[in-house]
Parts: C-alpha cells; sequence; structure tokens
C-alpha cells in the first residue's frame, strides 16, 4: 500500500463515553457489544472508558482537524488493531472471540471519481 500513498496509524483502544456518544448512529449496532472499564485496581472510574469495539469514533474527529481542504486530500490510513465485542455468550477458540486483530484502512478524497479510481488500484495489487 505504500506506492498507494497510504500511512500506517494507530488510533488510541480505549475511548470516552462522550467519544462514543458522538458517534452513536454509527455504533448503534454495536452499543449492546461494547466492553465498559469501570474500575482502575480497587477504585471506580469517574466515568467508563468502552474498549474500542470501531475506530471510527476516534479517528474521525482526527480527520476533522487534519482535514481543511481539497488541499489535505488524499488522505489515506491504515490501521492495524485489536477491537474488542461482547457479542455472545460463549465465544469459540480460534474462530472467534471477543477480542480480534482488525485492519482497517480509512480514507477521504476530493472527489467520488478518486476514491473509485483507488478502488481499482488496490483491487489490482
Amino acid at each position: 500500500f505504500k506506492q498507494l500513498g497510504v500511512r500506517n496509524c494507530y488510533f488510541p483502544m480505549f475511548v470516552s463515553r462522550n467519544a462514543l456518544e458522538k458517534e452513536k448512529t454509527h455504533i448503534a449496532d454495536f452499543a449492546p457489544e461494547v466492553a465498559w472499564v469501570t474500575k482502575s485496581g480497587e477504585s471506580d472510574l469517574a466515568e467508563p472508558i468502552a474498549i474500542r469495539p470501531t475506530s471510527e469514533t476516534v479517528m474521525y474527529p482526527a480527520y476533522a482537524k487534519w482535514i481543511q481542504s481539497y488541499r489535505d486530500l488524499p488522505l489515506k490510513l491504515n490501521q492495524w488493531n485489536n477491537v474488542v465485542r461482547w457479542e455472545f455468550k460463549h465465544p469459540q477458540p480460534f474462530l472467534r472471540t471477543r477480542e480480534f486483530l482488525w485492519q482497517e484502512g480509512h480514507t477521504a478524497y476530493a472527489s467520488q471519481k478518486d476514491a473509485q479510481e483507488e478502488v481499482y488500484q488496490i483491487l489490482e495489487l
């Protein structure tokens, strides 16, 4: 992906409730599966912290800061990260667990045409 100008990145695993709430329409399907950290040692946290169920909630506020005009485009990021979804009672080892490694490509383009051209370039790799 380097030849296409894709840069590797990493965003935090822990997400504040406030950040998650800003994206509540996006994470509506994940909401029942969000794992929450409520303690630090024996002390209760003032506000629970979510373990990221998906990265958009932490990535897109950064995109909004980085992209100020079309001159900042395209922006192409790749991220390998762990994701946690508390989605079922009995996970199956080696098939599907609550924590899994996730590869995410997130991009922003000046036009739909530019985005479509990128898709075809990636498919040819």
